[in-house]
Protein backbone atom coordinates (compact mmCIF):
# COMPACT_ATOMS: atom_id res chain seq x y z
CA UNK A 1 0.00 0.00 0.00
CA UNK A 2 1.72 3.41 -1.24
CA UNK A 3 2.19 5.78 2.16
CA UNK A 4 0.23 9.07 2.81
CA UNK A 5 3.40 10.70 2.32
CA UNK A 6 6.02 9.64 0.09
CA UNK A 7 9.75 10.30 0.51
CA UNK A 8 12.32 11.02 -2.27
CA UNK A 9 15.25 13.43 -2.95
CA UNK A 10 14.08 14.61 -6.39
CA UNK A 11 10.27 14.99 -7.81
CA UNK A 12 10.12 15.19 -12.20
CA UNK A 13 6.93 16.47 -13.13
CA UNK A 14 6.43 14.95 -16.64
CA UNK A 15 8.47 11.94 -18.89
CA UNK A 16 8.78 13.80 -21.95
CA UNK A 17 12.19 13.61 -23.52
CA UNK A 18 13.94 16.12 -20.81
CA UNK A 19 12.04 14.38 -17.96
CA UNK A 20 13.21 10.93 -18.81
CA UNK A 21 16.49 12.13 -19.66
CA UNK A 22 16.77 14.15 -16.52
CA UNK A 23 15.87 10.65 -14.33
CA UNK A 24 18.18 8.82 -16.21
CA UNK A 25 21.53 11.10 -15.16
CA UNK A 26 20.28 10.97 -11.83
CA UNK A 27 20.17 7.47 -11.45
CA UNK A 28 23.43 7.50 -12.62
CA UNK A 29 24.29 9.50 -9.84
CA UNK A 30 22.81 7.43 -7.47
CA UNK A 31 19.37 10.11 -6.57
CA UNK A 32 16.66 8.82 -5.08
CA UNK A 33 14.00 10.11 -7.99
CA UNK A 34 10.34 9.86 -8.77
CA UNK A 35 8.98 10.37 -12.10
CA UNK A 36 5.41 11.55 -12.39
CA UNK A 37 3.94 11.81 -16.27
CA UNK A 38 -0.28 12.36 -16.14
CA UNK A 39 -0.62 10.19 -19.68
CA UNK A 40 -1.81 6.48 -18.84
CA UNK A 41 -0.14 5.66 -22.06
CA UNK A 42 2.98 6.50 -23.88
CA UNK A 43 2.73 9.23 -26.44
CA UNK A 44 2.82 7.47 -29.70
CA UNK A 45 3.10 10.34 -31.92
CA UNK A 46 6.05 11.72 -33.74
CA UNK A 47 6.44 15.57 -32.80
CA UNK A 48 10.14 16.05 -32.43
CA UNK A 49 12.58 15.06 -35.09
CA UNK A 50 15.95 16.30 -34.65
CA UNK A 51 19.14 15.68 -32.66
CA UNK A 52 22.49 17.25 -33.10
CA UNK A 53 26.24 16.23 -32.09
CA UNK A 54 25.81 17.91 -28.28
CA UNK A 55 22.22 15.79 -27.47
CA UNK A 56 23.87 12.97 -28.47
CA UNK A 57 27.05 13.25 -26.42
CA UNK A 58 24.10 13.98 -23.41
CA UNK A 59 22.79 10.83 -24.02
CA UNK A 60 26.24 9.00 -24.47
CA UNK A 61 26.79 10.23 -20.59
CA UNK A 62 23.00 8.78 -19.58
CA UNK A 63 24.69 5.27 -21.11
CA UNK A 64 21.97 5.16 -24.36
CA UNK A 65 23.18 6.58 -27.48
CA UNK A 66 24.26 3.46 -29.20
CA UNK A 67 20.84 2.04 -29.12
CA UNK A 68 19.44 5.33 -29.88
CA UNK A 69 21.52 5.95 -32.61
CA UNK A 70 20.70 2.58 -34.38
CA UNK A 71 17.39 3.97 -34.90
CA UNK A 72 18.21 7.70 -36.52
CA UNK A 73 19.09 8.59 -39.82
CA UNK A 74 22.20 10.55 -40.15
CA UNK A 75 21.53 13.86 -42.52
CA UNK A 76 24.31 14.99 -45.14
CA UNK A 77 23.17 18.36 -46.39
CA UNK A 78 20.35 20.56 -46.07
CA UNK A 79 19.09 22.55 -48.99
CA UNK A 80 17.84 25.81 -49.12
CA UNK A 81 15.54 25.92 -52.54
CA UNK A 82 14.18 29.78 -53.50
CA UNK A 83 10.72 30.39 -55.03
CA UNK A 84 12.12 29.89 -57.93
CA UNK A 85 12.72 25.96 -57.24
CA UNK A 86 16.54 26.50 -57.71
CA UNK A 87 18.67 26.05 -54.86
CA UNK A 88 20.22 28.95 -53.46
CA UNK A 89 22.18 27.57 -50.27
CA UNK A 90 23.46 24.17 -49.34
CA UNK A 91 24.24 23.48 -45.55
CA UNK A 92 26.63 20.34 -45.77
CA UNK A 93 26.64 18.11 -42.60
CA UNK A 94 28.33 15.38 -43.53
CA UNK A 95 32.19 15.75 -42.92
CA UNK A 96 31.49 18.96 -40.87
CA UNK A 97 33.32 18.15 -37.01
CA UNK A 98 32.67 20.40 -34.56
CA UNK A 99 34.93 17.95 -31.94
CA UNK A 100 32.19 16.41 -29.81
CA UNK A 101 32.06 12.98 -31.45
CA UNK A 102 29.11 12.81 -32.99
CA UNK A 103 27.29 14.13 -36.99
CA UNK A 104 25.89 17.52 -36.67
CA UNK A 105 22.65 16.58 -37.30
CA UNK A 106 20.37 13.17 -36.92
CA UNK A 107 16.77 13.13 -37.50
CA UNK A 108 15.13 10.15 -34.78
CA UNK A 109 11.32 8.90 -34.00
CA UNK A 110 10.25 10.42 -31.16
CA UNK A 111 8.17 7.50 -29.88
CA UNK A 112 10.79 5.65 -29.87
CA UNK A 113 13.53 7.52 -28.64
CA UNK A 114 10.93 7.93 -25.60
CA UNK A 115 11.10 4.30 -25.20
CA UNK A 116 14.21 3.83 -24.89
CA UNK A 117 14.90 6.63 -21.92
CA UNK A 118 11.86 5.06 -20.01
CA UNK A 119 13.14 1.33 -20.54
CA UNK A 120 16.79 3.04 -19.25
CA UNK A 121 15.27 4.10 -16.04
CA UNK A 122 14.43 0.18 -15.14
CA UNK A 123 18.41 0.32 -14.97
CA UNK A 124 17.71 1.88 -11.41
CA UNK A 125 16.15 0.61 -8.24
CA UNK A 126 16.38 4.29 -6.69
CA UNK A 127 14.32 5.41 -9.61
CA UNK A 128 10.37 5.05 -10.18
CA UNK A 129 7.93 6.43 -13.21
CA UNK A 130 4.85 6.53 -11.72
CA UNK A 131 1.96 7.03 -15.00
CA UNK A 132 -1.81 8.52 -14.60
CA UNK A 133 -0.31 11.21 -11.66
CA UNK A 134 -0.94 14.81 -12.35
CA UNK A 135 0.65 17.68 -9.92
CA UNK A 136 -2.56 19.67 -8.38
CA UNK A 137 -0.26 21.88 -5.84
CA UNK A 138 3.04 22.04 -4.20
CA UNK A 139 4.64 23.78 -0.91
CA UNK A 140 8.06 24.53 0.23
CA UNK A 141 9.97 25.22 3.10
CA UNK A 142 13.57 25.22 4.54
CA UNK A 143 14.19 21.36 4.48
CA UNK A 144 12.12 20.45 1.16
CA UNK A 145 8.75 20.53 -0.96
CA UNK A 146 5.56 19.18 -0.58
CA UNK A 147 3.69 18.45 -3.73
CA UNK A 148 0.11 17.01 -3.83
CA UNK A 149 -0.71 14.29 -6.32
CA UNK A 150 -3.70 13.35 -7.90
CA UNK A 151 -4.08 9.69 -9.53
CA UNK A 152 -6.19 9.82 -13.19
CA UNK A 153 -7.74 6.77 -12.55
CA UNK A 154 -9.58 7.00 -9.56
CA UNK A 155 -8.96 10.68 -8.36
CA UNK A 156 -6.98 9.89 -4.97
CA UNK A 157 -4.68 12.19 -3.87
CA UNK A 158 -1.77 11.63 -1.86
CA UNK A 159 1.67 13.88 -1.01
CA UNK A 160 5.01 13.78 -2.40
CA UNK A 161 7.60 14.98 -0.17
CA UNK A 162 11.08 15.67 -1.86
CA UNK A 163 13.96 17.77 -1.83
CA UNK A 164 13.70 19.39 -5.05
CA UNK A 165 10.72 19.82 -7.44
CA UNK A 166 11.67 19.60 -11.09
CA UNK A 167 9.49 21.00 -13.99
CA UNK A 168 9.56 19.16 -17.24
CA UNK A 169 6.12 19.47 -18.31
CA UNK A 170 6.38 21.28 -21.52
CA UNK A 171 5.04 24.58 -22.67
CA UNK A 172 1.92 24.88 -21.00
CA UNK A 173 3.54 24.04 -17.42
CA UNK A 174 1.43 23.70 -14.70
CA UNK A 175 3.79 24.12 -12.00
CA UNK A 176 5.01 27.19 -13.56
CA UNK A 177 1.99 28.82 -14.01
CA UNK A 178 1.47 27.20 -9.92
CA UNK A 179 4.73 29.38 -9.12
CA UNK A 180 3.36 32.51 -10.83
CA UNK A 181 6.68 32.50 -13.50
CA UNK A 182 5.59 34.52 -16.69
CA UNK A 183 6.71 33.57 -19.85
CA UNK A 184 8.29 36.73 -21.66
CA UNK A 185 8.59 37.09 -25.33
CA UNK A 186 6.33 36.69 -27.94
CA UNK A 187 3.80 34.32 -30.13
CA UNK A 188 3.96 34.89 -33.99
CA UNK A 189 0.87 34.90 -36.23
CA UNK A 190 2.89 32.37 -38.72
CA UNK A 191 2.12 28.55 -38.30
CA UNK A 192 3.16 25.27 -39.64
CA UNK A 193 1.16 22.19 -40.91
CA UNK A 194 3.49 19.06 -39.62
CA UNK A 195 2.83 16.24 -41.32
CA UNK A 196 4.34 12.71 -40.67
CA UNK A 197 4.60 10.13 -43.23
CA UNK A 198 5.36 6.04 -42.36
CA UNK A 199 6.25 4.64 -46.10
CA UNK A 200 6.86 1.16 -47.22
CA UNK A 201 10.97 1.69 -47.65
CA UNK A 202 13.16 4.02 -46.62
CA UNK A 203 12.45 7.24 -48.48
CA UNK A 204 15.33 8.66 -50.83
CA UNK A 205 18.05 10.99 -48.83
CA UNK A 206 16.57 13.97 -48.75
CA UNK A 207 16.39 17.35 -46.28
CA UNK A 208 15.09 20.65 -48.36
CA UNK A 209 14.05 23.80 -47.28
CA UNK A 210 11.77 25.63 -49.57
CA UNK A 211 11.72 28.94 -48.72
CA UNK A 212 8.64 29.83 -51.11
CA UNK A 213 7.21 32.81 -49.74
CA UNK A 214 3.59 31.64 -51.14
CA UNK A 215 4.34 28.47 -48.91
CA UNK A 216 7.66 27.69 -47.03
CA UNK A 217 8.36 23.81 -46.27
CA UNK A 218 10.27 21.22 -44.95
CA UNK A 219 10.97 17.94 -46.02
CA UNK A 220 13.02 15.53 -44.38
CA UNK A 221 13.47 11.89 -44.71
CA UNK A 222 13.52 10.92 -40.80
CA UNK A 223 14.38 7.47 -38.97
CA UNK A 224 13.27 4.75 -40.26
CA UNK A 225 10.74 4.79 -42.92
CA UNK A 226 9.74 8.19 -41.72
CA UNK A 227 9.40 11.10 -44.06
CA UNK A 228 7.94 14.36 -42.30
CA UNK A 229 6.31 17.59 -44.28
CA UNK A 230 5.87 20.74 -42.37
CA UNK A 231 4.05 23.51 -44.69
CA UNK A 232 3.58 27.05 -43.61
CA UNK A 233 -0.16 28.03 -42.78
CA UNK A 234 -0.67 31.22 -44.45
CA UNK A 235 -2.91 34.29 -43.08
CA UNK A 236 -6.25 33.68 -44.94
CA UNK A 237 -5.90 29.81 -44.38
CA UNK A 238 -7.46 28.00 -41.34
CA UNK A 239 -5.51 25.10 -39.77
CA UNK A 240 -8.88 22.66 -39.57
CA UNK A 241 -8.97 23.30 -43.52
CA UNK A 242 -5.73 22.46 -44.05
CA UNK A 243 -6.29 18.72 -42.09
CA UNK A 244 -8.62 17.73 -44.55
CA UNK A 245 -7.38 14.09 -46.20
CA UNK A 246 -6.96 15.69 -49.55
CA UNK A 247 -5.33 18.87 -48.53
CA UNK A 248 -2.93 16.54 -46.87
CA UNK A 249 -2.35 14.82 -49.98
CA UNK A 250 -1.60 17.98 -51.80
CA UNK A 251 1.04 18.86 -49.82
CA UNK A 252 2.86 15.54 -49.21
CA UNK A 253 2.21 14.89 -53.24
CA UNK A 254 5.29 16.60 -54.74
CA UNK A 255 7.49 14.52 -52.33
CA UNK A 256 5.58 11.01 -52.19
CA UNK A 257 3.05 8.95 -53.19
CA UNK A 258 0.17 9.70 -51.26
CA UNK A 259 -1.13 6.01 -51.83
CA UNK A 260 1.52 4.42 -50.64
CA UNK A 261 1.99 6.53 -47.76
CA UNK A 262 1.08 5.71 -44.22
CA UNK A 263 -0.28 9.54 -42.21
CA UNK A 264 0.64 8.89 -38.99
CA UNK A 265 0.23 12.57 -37.19
CA UNK A 266 -0.95 15.77 -39.20
CA UNK A 267 -1.27 18.35 -37.16
CA UNK A 268 -0.55 22.22 -36.42
CA UNK A 269 1.47 24.76 -34.55
CA UNK A 270 2.73 27.95 -33.87
CA UNK A 271 6.11 29.58 -33.43
CA UNK A 272 6.86 31.06 -30.13
CA UNK A 273 9.53 32.96 -28.67
CA UNK A 274 8.99 32.86 -25.10
CA UNK A 275 11.73 32.30 -22.10
CA UNK A 276 10.35 32.09 -18.36
CA UNK A 277 11.15 35.51 -16.09
CA UNK A 278 13.23 33.10 -13.94
CA UNK A 279 14.28 29.28 -13.88
CA UNK A 280 14.04 28.57 -9.96
CA UNK A 281 11.55 29.35 -7.50
CA UNK A 282 13.25 27.44 -4.39
CA UNK A 283 13.22 24.09 -4.55
CA UNK A 284 11.15 24.24 -7.83
CA UNK A 285 13.52 24.20 -11.19
CA UNK A 286 12.26 24.53 -14.88
CA UNK A 287 13.20 22.56 -17.49
CA UNK A 288 12.81 22.27 -21.63
CA UNK A 289 9.99 23.81 -22.62
CA UNK A 290 8.88 24.87 -19.21
CA UNK A 291 11.59 27.20 -19.51
CA UNK A 292 11.90 28.53 -22.93
CA UNK A 293 10.18 28.06 -26.16
CA UNK A 294 11.88 28.59 -29.43
CA UNK A 295 10.81 28.44 -33.06
CA UNK A 296 12.22 25.04 -34.74
CA UNK A 297 13.49 26.86 -37.63
CA UNK A 298 17.04 25.40 -36.05
CA UNK A 299 15.48 22.28 -33.75
CA UNK A 300 17.21 23.39 -31.22
CA UNK A 301 13.83 22.91 -28.55
CA UNK A 302 14.34 19.84 -27.70
CA UNK A 303 18.54 20.10 -27.71
CA UNK A 304 18.23 22.80 -25.31
CA UNK A 305 16.17 21.05 -22.97
CA UNK A 306 18.82 18.32 -23.16
CA UNK A 307 21.58 20.66 -22.19
CA UNK A 308 19.14 21.97 -19.50
CA UNK A 309 19.40 18.41 -17.64
CA UNK A 310 23.03 18.13 -18.27
CA UNK A 311 23.30 21.08 -16.59
CA UNK A 312 21.52 20.91 -13.59
CA UNK A 313 21.32 16.78 -12.68
CA UNK A 314 24.95 16.62 -11.61
CA UNK A 315 24.62 19.74 -9.40
CA UNK A 316 21.49 18.16 -7.82
CA UNK A 317 23.22 14.71 -7.37
CA UNK A 318 26.73 16.91 -5.46
CA UNK A 319 24.01 19.04 -2.90
CA UNK A 320 21.97 15.99 -2.22
CA UNK A 321 24.76 13.92 -1.52
CA UNK A 322 26.43 16.88 0.41
CA UNK A 323 29.63 16.78 -1.85
CA UNK A 324 28.67 20.57 -2.83
CA UNK A 325 26.57 23.84 -1.05
CA UNK A 326 23.15 25.12 -2.39
CA UNK A 327 24.87 27.83 -4.03
CA UNK A 328 26.12 25.61 -7.04
CA UNK A 329 22.62 25.51 -8.34
CA UNK A 330 21.92 29.21 -8.57
CA UNK A 331 24.79 28.55 -11.44
CA UNK A 332 21.73 26.65 -13.02
CA UNK A 333 20.50 29.43 -14.85
CA UNK A 334 23.46 31.64 -14.88
CA UNK A 335 25.00 29.11 -17.51
CA UNK A 336 22.24 27.77 -19.47
CA UNK A 337 19.83 30.93 -19.67
CA UNK A 338 22.34 32.96 -22.13
CA UNK A 339 23.25 30.07 -24.44
CA UNK A 340 19.25 29.33 -24.57
CA UNK A 341 18.48 33.08 -25.21
CA UNK A 342 21.35 32.80 -28.05
CA UNK A 343 20.20 29.89 -29.65
CA UNK A 344 16.76 31.47 -29.61
CA UNK A 345 17.69 34.55 -30.88
CA UNK A 346 19.47 32.77 -33.82
CA UNK A 347 16.36 30.34 -34.64
CA UNK A 348 14.46 33.90 -34.93
CA UNK A 349 17.11 35.23 -37.12
CA UNK A 350 17.29 32.14 -39.41
CA UNK A 351 13.84 32.45 -39.71
CA UNK A 352 13.72 35.82 -40.86
CA UNK A 353 16.23 34.94 -43.73
CA UNK A 354 14.61 31.70 -44.70
CA UNK A 355 10.37 32.43 -43.80
CA UNK A 356 10.07 35.84 -45.47
CA UNK A 357 6.51 36.14 -47.01
CA UNK A 358 7.56 39.06 -49.55
CA UNK A 359 8.25 37.74 -52.80
CA UNK A 360 10.81 40.96 -53.51
CA UNK A 361 13.01 40.17 -50.74
CA UNK A 362 13.14 36.72 -51.46
CA UNK A 363 14.87 37.29 -54.74
CA UNK A 364 17.31 39.64 -53.07
CA UNK A 365 17.83 36.75 -50.77
CA UNK A 366 18.01 34.13 -53.12
CA UNK A 367 20.97 35.95 -55.39
CA UNK A 368 22.79 37.29 -52.51
CA UNK A 369 23.13 34.14 -51.24
CA UNK A 370 24.20 32.85 -54.66
CA UNK A 371 26.85 35.77 -55.05
CA UNK A 372 28.18 35.17 -51.52
CA UNK A 373 28.53 31.37 -51.75
CA UNK A 374 31.13 32.18 -54.17
CA UNK A 375 33.53 33.74 -51.01
CA UNK A 376 35.60 31.24 -49.37
CA UNK A 377 34.62 33.17 -46.15
CA UNK A 378 31.06 32.74 -46.31
CA UNK A 379 30.78 29.95 -47.91
CA UNK A 380 32.51 28.48 -44.67
CA UNK A 381 30.26 30.41 -42.83
CA UNK A 382 27.32 29.28 -44.38
CA UNK A 383 28.45 25.55 -44.43
CA UNK A 384 29.62 24.98 -41.35
CA UNK A 385 27.08 25.90 -39.45
CA UNK A 386 28.56 28.90 -37.98
CA UNK A 387 25.71 30.89 -37.28
CA UNK A 388 24.85 28.12 -34.67
CA UNK A 389 25.40 29.48 -31.24
CA UNK A 390 28.55 27.70 -29.99
CA UNK A 391 28.42 25.45 -26.24
CA UNK A 392 29.73 28.51 -23.91
CA UNK A 393 29.46 28.88 -20.47
CA UNK A 394 30.10 33.29 -19.27
CA UNK A 395 29.84 32.56 -16.27
CA UNK A 396 29.05 30.26 -13.58
CA UNK A 397 30.84 27.17 -12.04
CA UNK A 398 34.37 27.71 -13.41
CA UNK A 399 38.15 29.03 -12.65
CA UNK A 400 37.59 32.70 -11.75
CA UNK A 401 33.73 32.86 -12.20
CA UNK A 402 33.44 33.77 -15.20
CA UNK A 403 35.75 33.72 -18.85
CA UNK A 404 38.32 36.55 -18.31
CA UNK A 405 38.61 36.94 -22.49
CA UNK A 406 37.37 35.47 -25.60
CA UNK A 407 39.88 32.84 -25.92
CA UNK A 408 40.29 31.72 -22.69
CA UNK A 409 39.29 28.06 -22.81
CA UNK A 410 37.04 28.41 -19.07
CA UNK A 411 33.38 27.57 -19.91
CA UNK A 412 33.74 25.93 -23.30
CA UNK A 413 32.50 22.33 -24.01
CA UNK A 414 35.86 20.01 -24.31
CA UNK A 415 36.50 18.22 -27.34
CA UNK A 416 35.82 14.43 -27.81
CA UNK A 417 37.95 12.83 -30.15
CA UNK A 418 38.66 9.25 -30.83
CA UNK A 419 41.47 7.84 -28.24
CA UNK A 420 43.45 4.64 -27.41
CA UNK A 421 42.49 3.11 -24.20
CA UNK A 422 44.22 0.54 -22.40
CA UNK A 423 44.20 -2.50 -24.34
CA UNK A 424 44.43 -1.00 -27.44
CA UNK A 425 40.67 -0.43 -28.36
CA UNK A 426 39.90 3.06 -29.98
CA UNK A 427 36.54 4.54 -28.07
CA UNK A 428 35.20 7.85 -27.81
CA UNK A 429 37.52 9.94 -25.04
CA UNK A 430 34.25 10.40 -23.00
CA UNK A 431 33.85 6.56 -22.53
CA UNK A 432 36.71 6.81 -20.10
CA UNK A 433 35.77 9.95 -18.39
CA UNK A 434 33.09 8.42 -15.94
CA UNK A 435 29.94 9.86 -15.06
CA UNK A 436 31.85 12.51 -12.65
CA UNK A 437 34.53 14.86 -12.64
CA UNK A 438 37.78 14.16 -15.01
CA UNK A 439 41.07 15.70 -15.19
CA UNK A 440 43.66 15.16 -18.05
CA UNK A 441 47.22 15.41 -17.58
CA UNK A 442 49.62 16.24 -20.94
CA UNK A 443 52.74 14.35 -21.27
CA UNK A 444 54.92 16.83 -21.16
CA UNK A 445 53.95 17.44 -17.38
CA UNK A 446 56.26 17.02 -14.54
CA UNK A 447 56.22 14.29 -12.56
CA UNK A 448 55.00 16.37 -9.33
CA UNK A 449 52.25 18.02 -11.03
CA UNK A 450 51.00 14.80 -12.64
CA UNK A 451 51.36 13.17 -8.88
CA UNK A 452 49.25 16.72 -7.69
CA UNK A 453 46.49 15.86 -9.81
CA UNK A 454 46.10 12.40 -9.06
CA UNK A 455 45.38 13.59 -5.33
CA UNK A 456 43.30 16.20 -6.00
CA UNK A 457 41.53 13.71 -8.18
CA UNK A 458 41.29 11.29 -5.05
CA UNK A 459 39.68 14.07 -3.34
CA UNK A 460 36.98 14.64 -5.61
CA UNK A 461 36.31 10.92 -7.29
CA UNK A 462 37.80 12.25 -10.30
CA UNK A 463 38.69 10.07 -13.13
CA UNK A 464 42.93 11.27 -13.65
CA UNK A 465 44.18 10.07 -17.32
CA UNK A 466 47.66 11.41 -18.46
CA UNK A 467 47.29 11.79 -22.72
CA UNK A 468 50.30 9.92 -24.18
CA UNK A 469 51.07 10.33 -27.91
CA UNK A 470 50.68 7.42 -30.27
CA UNK A 471 54.24 6.78 -30.45
CA UNK A 472 54.10 5.36 -27.11
CA UNK A 473 52.35 2.43 -27.86
CA UNK A 474 49.20 1.60 -26.15
CA UNK A 475 47.44 3.28 -23.13
CA UNK A 476 48.19 1.49 -19.51
CA UNK A 477 45.60 2.10 -16.92
CA UNK A 478 45.42 5.42 -15.52
CA UNK A 479 46.18 6.77 -19.60
CA UNK A 480 44.95 7.72 -22.64
CA UNK A 481 46.20 7.54 -26.07
CA UNK A 482 45.50 11.14 -28.11
CA UNK A 483 45.48 9.01 -31.95
CA UNK A 484 44.18 11.85 -33.94
CA UNK A 485 46.40 14.47 -32.04
CA UNK A 486 43.64 16.97 -31.00
CA UNK A 487 44.19 16.63 -27.55
CA UNK A 488 47.91 17.44 -27.59
CA UNK A 489 46.58 20.70 -30.05
CA UNK A 490 43.97 21.56 -27.61
CA UNK A 491 46.70 21.87 -24.76
CA UNK A 492 49.21 23.77 -27.12
CA UNK A 493 47.05 26.13 -28.39
CA UNK A 494 45.71 26.72 -24.84
CA UNK A 495 49.37 26.62 -23.38
CA UNK A 496 48.13 24.12 -20.19
CA UNK A 497 49.51 21.53 -18.48
CA UNK A 498 46.52 20.20 -16.70
CA UNK A 499 42.86 20.36 -17.26
CA UNK A 500 39.75 19.59 -15.23
CA UNK A 501 36.19 18.53 -16.52
CA UNK A 502 32.83 18.80 -15.05
CA UNK A 503 30.75 16.33 -15.32
CA UNK A 504 28.74 17.82 -17.96
CA UNK A 505 32.01 18.09 -20.08
CA UNK A 506 32.18 21.61 -19.93
CA UNK A 507 36.00 22.78 -18.61
CA UNK A 508 36.13 23.97 -15.10
CA UNK A 509 39.67 25.05 -15.58
CA UNK A 510 43.40 24.70 -17.15
CA UNK A 511 46.10 25.70 -16.09
CA UNK A 512 50.11 24.53 -16.04
CA UNK A 513 51.49 22.50 -13.67
CA UNK A 514 52.74 25.05 -11.15
CA UNK A 515 49.38 26.71 -10.97
CA UNK A 516 47.79 23.62 -10.42
CA UNK A 517 47.42 24.62 -6.51
CA UNK A 518 45.14 27.56 -6.98
CA UNK A 519 42.95 25.96 -9.67
CA UNK A 520 42.35 23.60 -6.60
CA UNK A 521 41.53 25.78 -3.92
CA UNK A 522 39.28 27.24 -6.10
CA UNK A 523 37.68 23.53 -6.94
CA UNK A 524 37.40 22.29 -3.64
CA UNK A 525 35.90 26.10 -2.52
CA UNK A 526 33.04 24.47 -4.25
CA UNK A 527 33.20 20.74 -4.24
CA UNK A 528 33.87 18.73 -0.79
CA UNK A 529 33.74 15.25 -1.63
CA UNK A 530 33.35 12.30 -4.82
CA UNK A 531 30.42 12.88 -7.19
CA UNK A 532 28.90 9.50 -6.02
CA UNK A 533 27.86 7.03 -9.19
CA UNK A 534 26.55 4.09 -9.88
CA UNK A 535 26.78 1.40 -12.22
CA UNK A 536 24.54 0.73 -14.96
CA UNK A 537 23.79 -1.55 -17.60
CA UNK A 538 24.95 -0.94 -21.30
CA UNK A 539 22.03 -1.51 -22.94
CA UNK A 540 22.96 -0.93 -26.18
CA UNK A 541 25.07 -4.05 -26.41
CA UNK A 542 21.75 -6.07 -25.67
CA UNK A 543 20.52 -7.17 -29.21
CA UNK A 544 17.26 -8.68 -27.12
CA UNK A 545 16.90 -5.14 -25.11
CA UNK A 546 16.97 -3.33 -29.30
CA UNK A 547 14.74 -5.87 -30.28
CA UNK A 548 12.09 -5.59 -27.38
CA UNK A 549 11.75 -1.54 -28.23
CA UNK A 550 12.22 -2.13 -31.84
Amino acid sequence: MTPLVEDTDVLISGCGPVGALTANLLGLYGVRTVVLERDLTPHSQPRAITCDDEAMRIYQAAGLADVLDAHMYTCPEVELVGASGELFARLVIQGTDFGYGYSALRFFSQPYLERILRLGLSRFPHVSLRLGQRVEAYAQDAQGISVTVRDARDGSERTVRARYLLACDGGRSTLRQLAGIDMVGATYDEGMLAISLLLPEPPPPLCRMVCDPHRHVFVARCAGNELRVECMIRADEKPEDLLRPERIREFISPYVDPDRATVQRAAAYIFNRRVASRWREGRLFLLGDAAHLMPPVLGQGLCSGLRDAANLSWKLASVIHGHADEPLLDTYELERRPHAEAMLEASVNMGRIVLTGSRPIAFVRDNLFRALDRIPRVQRFIRNLEFKPRPLIPRGFMLGGSRGHSQAPEGTYFPQPRVGAPGGKEVRLDELLGSGFSILVHPETREVSLKAAQVLAESIGARCLRIIPPRSGHAQPGEVVDVEGKLDAWFREHRVDIAVLRPDRYLFGAVRGSHLSWLSAALRGWIHGPLRTVEAGALESAPAFISSVG
